[in-house]
């Protein structure tokens, strides 16, 4: 007696994947670090990150200006010229890594906010 199986069908239908902010802390606003600090743009301007799939702002970022890179440049010239250019490798290595750290500590916030922005999941 033959019996009968009965095939499985798997339904590949896609279903929405939103990531969640609530294991990362995501800031309001963004300023621009310039010169050892955080800073307003010169300008006063912002852009809003917007999350495609709800249509929510993440953040505000600073808008960059003219002003603002050349102030930036300005720090980066007299911090090579005064202090970084008569440090030995060792010590500036010390820094580079300490900032790699700092990346790294927010490498999970970086990659939500910017995934999300993109309207891709993670």
């Amino acid at each position: 007696m033959a019996t009968k199986t009965k095939k499985k069908t798997t339904d590949w239908a896609l279903a929405p994947a939103p990531e969640s902010t609530d294991h990362v802390k995501i800031n309001a606003q963004y300023e621009l670090f310039i010169n050892g600090k955080w800073q307003k743009p010169k300008s006063g301007k912002y852009f809003d990150t917007i999350n495609p799939a709800n249509e929510k702002v993440l953040a505000r970022v600073a808008e960059a200006g003219e002003a603002d890179v050349d102030a930036a440049v300005k720090a980066a010239r007299k911090a090579y010229d005064t202090v970084w250019s008569r440090m030995p490798a060792s010590e500036r290595a010390k820094y580079i890594y300490r900032i790699a750290r700092l990346l790294q500590e927010k490498a999970r916030e970086f990659a939500v906010i910017e995934s999300m922005d993109g309207g891709k999941a993670i």
